[in-house]
C-alpha cells in the first residue's frame, strides 16, 4: 500500500471480536464481554460490531444481545453495531437503543439458506422491510449491508464479480448507508480484492465501502492492504485471530487486528489504536474463549520489540 498525495494516512478499522470472534465459540459471560469491550475501547477501538440480533438456539453464543447493548450505551465517541437479518430483529435492536444495524445477505444461494434459511431474493425484502422500520424511527439510524461470500462460497466454490454486482444493484436501490464485502471463508487473493473493491466503488459513488476479511489462508494482511488502495474505506478484524461462522465450514479466524495495526503503523499509516493494549485485549479475549493466540504479532511480538541479552 502507498501512500499516495493529497490522501489522508488514517485507516479506518473496526473491530468484530464479539460478534463474530465469539459467534462460533462457547458462551461467554456478559459480563466478561462487558470486560473486553472496555479493553478495546481503551486501545483505541471507536467502532465495534457488538452482538447479532438473530435466534439464541441458532447461535447460543449472542444470547445476552440486549443485555450487552444495555450495558455498554453510556460510552461516548463509540459506534456499536448489531447484525440483524430480518425485521424481528431490527425491532429488537431498535427497542434496546441501538442506531447501528448491520444486515448480511449472501451473494450465494447456497450460502444463504445455510446462514439464513431463506433465498437470497427473500432476504432482499427483509432489508426493505428493515429500512421501512428505520425511516419511520425518529432517531437516526443507520442501515449497512454486508455482502457475504463475496469471494468464494463453501457450497458452490468461486463467485463472479457480476454475481456481486447484480446483488449490490439491489441493495443500493434501498438507500443504505455503506456496504460491506465480505471474504467469509478466506478464499481472496489481492488481485481479486483489488478488482472487485474497485468495481464496487464505480457502482456505489458516495457510499463507502468496507471489507471483511478472514486469514483462512494467510493472505488478510495482503487482501487488506489491496482493499484499501482500491479505495476501500475501513477493514474490519477481530483481536486474537478469532473468528469463524457456524454456517460456513471453513470460514476459520478474521483477520487480526492486531497484525494488520502493526503492519500499518510500520508504514507509517495511523489508525488510532494503540498496539499494546490491543495485545493486552486480544490476549483477553482468547482467555475468555480457552483459545490461544494465533495472531502472527500476538506470538512473535512487535517487531524490534526490545528482549533480554
Amino acid at each position: 500500500m502507498t501512500n499516495q498525495p493529497g490522501r489522508s494516512n488514517f485507516v479506518h478499522v473496526r473491530d468484530v471480536t464479539l460478534r463474530d470472534g465469539f459467534q462460533d465459540e462457547r458462551f461467554v459471560a456478559t459480563d466478561e464481554k462487558i470486560a473486553l469491550f472496555g479493553a478495546l475501547v481503551a486501545a483505541g477501538i471507536t467502532d465495534l460490531e457488538l452482538t447479532s440480533f438473530v435466534r439464541p438456539d441458532r447461535v447460543p453464543a449472542l444470547a445476552d444481545a440486549e443485555a450487552l447493548v444495555r450495558a455498554t450505551q453510556s460510552t461516548e465517541g463509540v459506534q456499536r453495531w448489531g447484525l440483524v437479518l430480518n425485521a424481528k430483529g431490527a425491532e429488537r435492536a431498535l427497542a434496546v437503543g441501538l442506531t447501528n444495524l448491520q444486515f448480511v445477505v449472501s451473494v450465494s444461494e447456497s450460502h444463504q439458506r445455510a446462514n439464513a434459511g431463506g433465498t437470497v431474493a427473500q432476504s432482499l425484502i427483509q432489508l426493505r422491510e428493515i429500512v421501512k422500520i428505520v425511516r419511520a424511527t425518529p432517531a437516526s439510524v443507520a442501515v449497512e449491508v454486508t455482502l457475504a461470500t463475496a469471494f468464494g462460497c463453501p457450497f458452490s466454490g468461486p463467485v463472479p464479480e457480476s454475481d456481486v454486482l447484480k446483488v449490490l444493484e439491489k441493495v443500493l436501490e434501498e438507500g443504505i448507508d455503506a456496504v460491506s464485502l465480505a471474504d467469509t471463508i478466506g478464499v481472496a487473493v489481492p488481485t481479486e480484492v483489488t478488482s472487485l473493491v474497485s468495481h464496487v466503488r464505480q457502482v456505489t459513488d458516495l457510499t463507502p465501502v468496507g471489507v471483511h476479511l478472514h486469514d483462512t489462508r494467510g493472505l488478510g494482511i495482503a487482501n487488506a492492504l489491496a482493499a484499501l488502495d482500491a479505495g476501500a474505506s475501513r477493514i474490519d478484524g477481530t483481536v486474537g485471530g478469532l473468528g469463524g461462522c457456524p454456517f460456513a465450514p471453513g470460514a476459520s479466524g478474521n483477520l487480526p487486528l492486531e497484525d494488520l495495526i502493526h503492519a500499518l503503523h510500520a508504514m507509517g499509516m495511523n489508525t488510532g489504536v494503540k498496539l499494546e493494549q490491543l495485545l493486552e485485549a486480544a490476549k483477553l479475549a482468547c482467555q475468555l474463549v480457552g483459545q490461544p493466540v494465533s495472531s502472527h504479532v500476538g506470538v512473535a511480538g512487535p517487531r524490534f520489540a526490545r528482549r533480554p541479552n
